[in-house]
């Protein structure tokens, strides 16, 4: 028997009076407790626990020991190569030493063909040393790479990694042994390639990728809880570990990365067929990769963190490795530390189970009197509106930010210091599409059955693609969408009047909640203010699915007046982030500026990219300059670059001499020597298609192809090779050309050793170096060969 819907009534009945306002405690009950919920989720996963003290438990991680040791390695920039670097590699052995363990060094080299840029070769010193287990039964790497950039001392990226594997080292040593043996692997040059990881690997000393596990260290910010974001085959294995550490940990995080320009040396070591989990820091990117990843931007709290989610993963694998092989896929998620996982072949068959309950659910409340089809379809194609919505403001307030400071550009993903007030201002806004919905909607076009049964078939339909598309977001659809069936029959069987109809609503939304909400702040640090839209969509998204649990509809006026001030308010906190992080603020302005010295004319230049690096470095390169990629191909951007004149002094350089030359056939072989003044941390060689094209290139017994390998330059230098980390002595290479016009090569070193006695004055405290071309020196000189 069908029961008439409240919407039916008259506008009085629908509203309620006196005795239906004082029996609403249920529903107001259940919705406090679904708001407790969204701000203790993001609570739990925006902050880091307290960093132990330095007389914690020797079985215990300190951040405060690892801490200590930090304020040794990262002192200033130690770039592959360097000489500070070298330090750092001493230090390492000694500190391993000090454990009692064997540390060896592998002095070695590697190179990688690229086809989008040039190809890379380079020299490196890894460090590692294995603490025996009882049984040998297989081994677990623990992976963190020492080079910083050249620009930052690297005391996150990655010497946050470091320490915390020298912190788990004394752990270690410490405690009776494991099962398994532990090795620590402290790789060199993974800021240039991950060629130390390359050269670990080539050397066949990574092992059975059928016996053991590798667990790699490394960050893409210098705050925030610890992420587990990356893993490799067979990671159902890999499940007790994670529970073990209770990191952050989703499997949609792995989707995300594919997208970002990123690698890191768990990249190389997945691609040689081992398996493991990848763990970082992410948030506060804005030192990130800049002279300010520097101890006073180092989180304690994040340090603990990454600590003790490492050394619990590491003593639950070590007590046993699990068999990999055979074993299957995961995916997996966490809900206040607690991690859920499921086997990936599950992904598809769950998602179209809640398609089929919600379609079910549905029916039953279409069968009851509850919704209309066609009102439940409108309601559905009107909800995709509200995520859309979502994610347009994101854009939109992107612009405003860097309408009000240009200078946000320069920061990774657009994130200045300051982004709390400004993520906090989208989640608000966030939530503005999503009132205009419910009360356009909900007082005109539907009943609220309606409207939580159109965001319920939205979410299912989207479970169903993702699981398609991308499996490791399907779980964010799908179980919201199990819920959201659930409760939509629950709430169709009670009788119309019931109090609890509404808190049913609510607590449907409570799935939603806990896995939308927290991943939705957690994606505003990782893919920054300049892509808002992701983590705004999502949001919108939650927001289609919870707020029909609001079953009396809201009035007009009210709705539209508080929506207006939210928006107004949500904007004023995101530009005032943008405002307050102007240059002069306590934290520096990032600028780029670099100094680059044509050696063939004997000119010298103050280059800086773009537009948006402010006044200062606007004064010594105010003129935009299209043919400085010609003369310097290293500096090219989508934005352009701009030059002025600079006085010439000394920089270190490079040259290259003929030692031989060949022929056979139409094939040119000719062997050079590269020899350096001072210390270029890189050198490269550029080919202009313009002259004799080279076939190949060999250095060190790596041979790479010739062709084209940069076809993303306007100029003719389209194939380049770039030795890092060179050595004094210099170095040899041979060159195949073909035909036999003379080729037309650039040679061309780099350094971080900025010139800064050559600025018309000292560099103001309001600006520092960032990005990837800043506070460098180029020196280029020209040869036909």
């Amino acid at each position: 028997m069908k029961e008439p819907d409240p919407q039916s009534a008259p506008p009085r009945e629908r509203t309620g009076g006196g005795p239906a306002v004082r029996h609403r405690w249920p529903a107001w009950a259940a919705g406090v407790l679904v708001l407790l919920l969204a701000v203790g989720s993001v609570l739990h996963s925006a902050i880091a626990p307290e960093p132990r003290p330095a007389d914690a438990p020797a079985t215990e991680f300190s951040a405060t020991r690892a801490r200590a040791e930090l304020d040794r390695i990262a002192q200033r920039p130690h770039p592959a190569g360097s000489p500070a670097n070298e330090q750092v590699r001493d230090r390492l052995v000694a500190r391993l030493t000090e454990l009692g363990l064997r540390p060896a060094v592998q002095r070695t080299s590697a190179g990688v063909a690229e086809t989008e840029s040039a190809h890379a070769y380079g020299w490196v010193q890894n460090v590692s040393a294995t603490l025996p287990g009882t049984a040998h039964a297989g081994r677990v790497l623990l992976v963190a790479h020492y080079d910083s950039v050249e620009i930052g001392p690297g005391a996150t990226d990655d010497g946050a990694g470091v320490v915390t594997l020298l912190e788990i080292a004394r752990v270690l040593t410490s405690m009776p042994a494991q099962r398994a043996d532990i090795t620590f692997v402290f790789t060199d040059s993974e800021e240039f390639g991950q060629l130390g990881a390359r050269a670990f690997a080539a050397a066949g000393l990574l092992g059975d990728p059928a016996r053991d596990v590798v667990l790699n260290l490394d960050a893409r910010g210098t705050t925030g809880r610890t992420i587990m974001f990356e893993t490799g085959a067979h990671s159902a294995a890999l499940m007790p570990a994670l529970r073990a550490g209770t990191p952050l940990a989703t499997s949609l995080s792995r989707e995300v990365y594919r997208l970002l320009p990123n690698d890191t040396d768990f990249t190389v070591f997945r691609g040689a067929s081992h398996t493991g989990l990848n763990f970082a820091m992410i948030d506060g990117s804005a030192p990130y990769h800049s002279e300010l990843d520097d101890l006073s931007h180092v989180d304690s709290a994040s340090l603990e963190d990454l600590g003790d989610a490492v050394l619990a993963a590491t003593r639950t694998l070590a007590a046993g490795l699990p068999g990999l092989t055979g074993a299957g896929e995961s995916e997996y998620f966490t809900v206040f530390g607690l991690v859920v996982d499921y086997p990936a072949g599950a992904v598809l068959p769950l998602a179209v189970l809640a398609l089929l309950a919600a379609a079910a659910a549905v029916w039953l409340a279409r069968r009851r009197g509850r919704l209309r089809l066609a009102a439940t379809a409108r309601c559905a194609a009107a909800a995709l509106v509200v995520p859309a919505g979502g994610a347009a403001i994101g854009w939109l307030a992107w612009q405003a930010v860097v309408l009000a400071g240009p200078g946000n550009r320069r920061f990774l993903g657009g994130d200045p210091y300051a982004v709390v007030l400004s993520r906090a201002g989208l989640a608000l806004l966030a939530l503005v599409p999503a009132a205009l919905w419910l009360v356009w909607f909900g007082r005109r076009r539907g009943r609220p059955a309606e409207l939580a049964a159109g965001g319920l078939l939205v979410m299912a339909v989207l479970a169903v693609v993702a699981a398609v598309l991308v499996p490791g977001a399907a779980y964010l659809c799908t179980w919201p969408a199990f819920a959201g069936a659930a409760g939509l029959v629950v709430t169709a069987r009670l009788p119309v009047g019931s109090p609890w109809r509404a808190a049913v609503a609510w607590l449907a939304g409570v799935p939603t909640v806990l896995l939308l909400v927290p991943l939705g702040w957690l994606l505003f640090g990782t893919v920054g203010l300049a892509l808002a839209a992701v983590p705004m969509l999502l949001l919108g998204l939650a927001a289609v699915t919870v707020f029909p649990a609001w079953r009396t509809p809201p009035r007009t006026r009210p709705v539209l007046a508080a929506a207006a001030v939210v928006a107004l308010a949500a904007t004023g906190l995101v530009v005032s982030d943008a405002v307050a992080d102007r240059p002069g603020a306590p934290d520096p302005a990032q600028v780029s500026l670099v100094y680059a010295l044509d050696a063939d004319r004997h000119e010298a230049i103050w280059a800086s990219e773009g537009d948006g690096s402010g006044e200062w470095a606007g004064q010594h390169a105010p003129a935009d300059d299209p043919g400085v990629e010609q003369r310097f191909p290293a500096l090219y951007g989508s934005e352009g670059t701009r030059s002025g004149p600079a006085p010439v002094v000394p920089v270190p350089e490079a040259a290259m001499k003929v030692l031989g030359e060949t022929a056979a056939g139409d094939l040119r072989t000719v062997r050079l020597r590269i020899s350096v003044t001072g210390r270029p941390t890189q050198l490269t060689i550029y080919a202009d298609d313009g002259g004799a094209p080279v076939v190949r290139a060999e250095v060190g017994g790596t041979t790479f192809p010739g062709g084209t390998n940069r076809p993303f330059t306007a100029t003719g230098w389209r194939w380049g090779l770039t030795l890092s980390a060179p050595p004094p002595e210099g170095v040899e290479l041979t060159l195949t050309l073909r035909g036999p016009a003379p080729a037309q090569l650039l040679l061309a070193a780099r350094s971080p050793d900025f010139p800064l006695s050559a600025l018309d004055g000292p560099r103001p405290d309001s600006v520092r170096w960032g990005g990837y071309s800043s506070g460098l020196t180029f020196a280029t000189r020209s040869y036909r060969i």
